[in-house]
């Protein structure tokens, strides 16, 4: 059986919207749910931590998922040619 799988995201509070930054992944499986966090929450201002589950966004440049907004389409693809990565 396979492992569902899940981003975790913690919320940014923009002027007009909340922006949901990706800190790392989480896997369902038999015993429980494993957390892999690539960073950490920042405290909001009541000095809460907060990281939310997601499923998987697709990455094929089809929309948004509802409830999801963010600034960008994600990080930008440099290709394989080492000398086009920005410095």
């Amino acid at each position: 059986m396979a492992n569902k799988r899940y981003d975790i995201m913690s919320p940014r509070k923009g002027k007009d919207k909340t922006f949901w930054t990706r800190i790392g992944t989480a896997w369902e499986g038999d015993k429980g749910i494993q957390l892999v966090f690539d960073a950490l929450p920042l405290p909001d201002a009541e000095g809460r931590c907060v990281a939310n589950l997601f499923e998987p966004r697709d990455n094929s440049g089809g929309g948004q998922q509802q409830g999801r907004s963010q600034p960008s389409q994600g990080y930008p693809s440099y290709g394989d040619d080492a000398d086009s990565v920005p410095y």
